[in-house]
């Protein structure tokens, strides 16, 4: 009975990893299609997206190599860490006015200010901030990695759906040698 137990915690296990693996599978394939197939500049997941972060501008709040998550919104206000296009580089920095033409923003570690954001160039504001996620991000979004680990989970998969269930009497007793299980049977009672 407790054999059976582990198998089931196993295979639920192994159901679990394989749908998050799913889910994964299918938010990198529609990041490829957006960006590589419909060469959006950014993809855009229900009004966010993501942005994995390269400079200390904004440190300490923000530091290389953290995830922002940025809510794609023209709701801006004096404060907000914003995203926008600079020149083909994506710059996030905080709000430090607003003018009827844009924003002027400034990384915290910076001295200086950058220089007038039109409204067009924003792409939205930071709602979250994931420290050092984008190591992980990076792993993730390797298409390499990906297939590696699409392998291996099938082949789990496979292991724990293809086990044979044997069921042993009172009377059955097994005994592991190099060549594998064997079952032995109780000849006492013939």
């Amino acid at each position: 009975m407790n054999h059976e137990i582990v198998f089931k915690i196993a295979k639920i296990v192994g159901n679990v990893l394989f749908a998050i693996l799913g889910i994964i599978l299918v938010f990198c394939l529609y990041s490829f299609i957006s960006m590589k197939v419909l060469s959006h500049k950014y993809v855009n997941f229900f009004s966010y997206t993501v942005f994995q972060i390269g400079s200390n501008s904004m440190a300490p709040s923000i530091t290389t190599n953290d995830l922002i998550i940025v809510k794609l919104t023209d709701q801006i206000k004096k404060g907000d860490i914003i995203t926008y296009e600079d020149n083909d580089t994506f710059v996030t920095h905080r709000v430090v006015s607003v003018n009827d033409s844009g924003y002027v923003a400034k990384g915290d570690a910076n001295t200086s200010e950058d220089q007038a954001i039109l409204k067009q160039q924003v792409i939205g504001k930071v709602v979250k901030i994931l420290p050092n996620y984008g190591v992980w991000f990076k792993v993730i979004t390797t298409p390499k990695i990906m297939i590696l680990i699409c392998v291996t989970l099938f082949l789990f998969s496979i292991a724990f759906s293809y086990t044979s269930k044997r069921h042993l009497s009172k009377n059955d007793d097994f005994g592991i040698y190099y060549s594998g299980i064997k079952m032995k049977k109780d000849d006492s009672n013939d």
